[in-house]
C-alpha cells in the first residue's frame, strides 16, 4: 500500500457499507466494520441495509467503538420497511439518520431488469407518471433535517425526474447512488446536466468488482469523474458482500487504481473526505 493510500484512508468517510445482521450473509458484522475503519484511521462510515433501518443499530455501534469515529445510518424505502413511509422516514430522522434512500431492491426499475413481478414493488410514480404524494411529505421531512436523499435503484430516467421535484421541496444533499450500476448506467449527458442542479454522485467500488461482462472498468470511472467534475463526486465502495474484500481494504484498492488511473490526490481527498463530510452533516461544503 502506497503512501498516499494510507493517507487518504485516514480521515475518510465510507457512505456505503453492507454488515451483519441482514437477511443477506454479509462479511462482517456492523461492530466489526466499524472497529476495523476505525483502526485503518477513518473518520466514519455509514451502515445501509435494504430490508431494516440502521440509525438505531449506529448509535449503538458508535457508542461501542467510542472516540471520535462516527457511525452513520438511514431508511431505505423498500417494502420490507413498509415502503413510502412517511412515520417511519420521521422516527428514523429522529434517529440520527444521515441518509432516506429512495427504493433498491423494490423498485420498479430492479424488477423490471430482473423480470421479476411489479406488484410486489415500490413505485414512486404512479401509472400517470406523478410522484407518489407520501413523497412530498418525505422529502420536506429530509429537507428539514437537511440530511441526504439518496436514489436508490429508481432508473436514470425516474432519478432526473425526481431531483428537481425533491429540489423544490427544500432538498439541499442529493446523492445519485451508483449512476454507473448496471441497473441504472446513467449516461454521462444526463449526469453533467444534474451536476449543474448540485447533486453528488456515489463513485461505487462494487461495479468494478464484478465480473466478467458487468465488470465497470476503471477507465470509465474516471472518465465519469473528471467529465462531471470531482467536486460532485463521493468514492464509496459498496462493499459487505462475503464475495468482496473487507469494504475497509477494498477502500484500499480503489483508491490505488484511482491513483494508478490518473486521479490526483488532490481529487481524491475532495471525494473520500471532504464530500462526505459535508454530506454527513460534519462540516459546511
Amino acid at each position: 500500500m502506497s503512501e498516499d493510500v494510507k493517507t487518504l484512508i485516514n480521515g475518510a468517510i465510507d457512505c456505503h457499507m453492507h454488515g451483519s445482521p441482514d437477511v443477506t450473509e454479509r462479511i462482517a458484522s456492523d461492530l466489526e466494520l466499524a472497529q476495523a475503519a476505525k483502526d485503518a484511521g477513518m473518520k466514519g462510515i455509514l451502515l445501509k441495509s435494504h430490508v431494516s433501518p440502521t440509525a438505531s443499530r449506529a448509535r449503538i455501534v458508535q457508542d461501542a467503538v467510542g472516540g471520535d469515529f462516527h457511525v452513520f445510518g438511514g431508511l431505505v424505502l423498500n417494502r420490507q420497511a413498509g415502503g413510502l413511509n412517511i412515520a417511519a422516514v420521521e422516527a428514523e430522522i429522529k434517529l440520527g439518520a444521515r441518509q432516506i434512500w429512495l427504493p433498491t431492491l423494490s423498485a420498479v426499475n430492479q424488477a423490471r431488469i430482473n423480470n421479476r413481478d411489479l406488484s410486489q414493488s415500490v413505485a414512486v410514480f404512479d401509472d400517470d407518471g406523478h410522484l407518489q404524494p407520501q413523497l412530498y411529505d418525505i422529502f420536506d421531512l429530509i429537507a428539514q433535517a437537511d440530511i441526504v436523499l439518496g436514489t436508490g435503484h429508481l432508473s436514470a430516467t425516474e432519478i432526473a425526474k425526481v431531483v428537481p421535484l425533491a429540489m423544490q421541496r427544500g432538498v439541499k444533499k442529493i446523492l445519485i447512488t451508483h449512476p454507473e450500476s448496471r441497473l441504472i448506467k446513467m449516461p454521462l449527458e444526463m449526469q453533467n446536466q444534474l451536476a449543474k442542479m448540485g447533486v453528488f454522485f456515489e463513485r461505487c467500488f462494487f461495479q468494478m468488482s464484478v465480473k466478467g461482462a458487468a465488470a465497470f472498468p476503471p477507465q470509465a470511472m474516471v472518465e465519469q469523474i473528471e467529465k462531471t467534475g470531482y467536486r460532485c463526486s463521493v468514492i464509496s465502495t459498496d462493499f459487505g458482500q462475503i464475495s468482496n474484500d473487507p469494504p475497509v481494504e477494498g477502500l484500499r484498492k480503489y483508491i490505488q487504481i484511482l491513483l494508478e488511473h490518473g486521479v490526483s490526490y488532490a481529487a481524491l481527498e475532495i471525494m473520500v473526505k471532504k464530500n462526505p463530510a459535508f454530506l454527513m452533516g460534519l462540516s459546511e461544503p
